[in-house]
């Protein structure tokens, strides 16, 4: 009986090993490993006119695409200043780095600018017209310097310069038929609003400058 107990207990130990390698491989083996992670920032206009302070409610995160890829992110503030969730396609690498193209044409679009409007359509035909903020963004240049700046209780943890143009227009979404399954009512037609296409008005662009530090994680550290 003894035995069989030390074997389980070993066989628990080593279950336990592999589980933690597995888990390490997937959180950390990432094309965009540089770039990754989370950022508290402060936001100034070109001219140095700071126009969002600290907040530890403000955190811009970096992280890879489904296609892992060097230089392929995503940027994220989960909603709060920009409200920006946006694919970036990026040369250089993480401690310089600019997006491909800033034209507005080969940019993706922000997914948080693009969302379905609250009303409903009443037939096929239909559009919808809509002003939109910050539909599409692109870095015009960035750096993310290893142990370049100090937290709050003198951590030692990585900067976060960027330089953000942002591109705001209108947004058309076009009506669609529910398939019937998916209705309230099968015997009763319903539509619903589906993305089309977006419009770029130069008028409206903004350029922001981020900086910050990476999230330490730590109490002492927040703002």
């Amino acid at each position: 009986m003894k035995n069989i107990f030390l074997y389980l207990i070993g066989a628990f130990i080593s279950l336990s090993l592999v589980s933690c390698d597995d888990t390490e491989l997937e959180d950390w083996d990432s094309a965009v490993l540089d770039y990754s992670g989370t950022y508290l920032y402060q936001v100034s206009e070109l001219d140095g006119t700071l126009v969002a302070d600290y907040d530890n409610e403000h955190k811009l995160e970096f992280y890879n695409t489904s296609a892992d890829v060097a230089n392929e992110l995503w940027i994220d503030d989960h909603d709060k200043y920009f409200e920006l969730r946006s694919k970036f396609f990026l040369d250089g690498d993480a401690s310089n780095f600019k997006s491909k193209s800033i034209a507005f044409a080969d940019l993706t679009n922000n997914e948080k600018a693009i969302v379905i409007p609250d009303s409903k359509p009443t037939a096929l035909g239909e559009t919808i017209v809509e002003l939109r903020s910050y539909i599409r963004a692109a870095v015009v240049e960035g750096k993310i310097i290893k142990d370049g700046a100090t937290t709050l209780d003198k951590n030692i943890v990585d900067s976060l310069n960027v330089s953000m143009v942002l591109y705001s227009g209108s947004v058309t979404f076009k009506s669609e038929e529910v398939p019937v399954a998916y209705r309230a009512n099968p015997d009763k037609e319903e539509f619903k609003w589906v993305f089309d296409t977006v419009a770029h008005d130069a008028t409206k662009d903004e350029a922001y400058i981020i900086a910050g530090h990476r999230y330490s994680g730590f109490t002492e550290d927040d703002y």
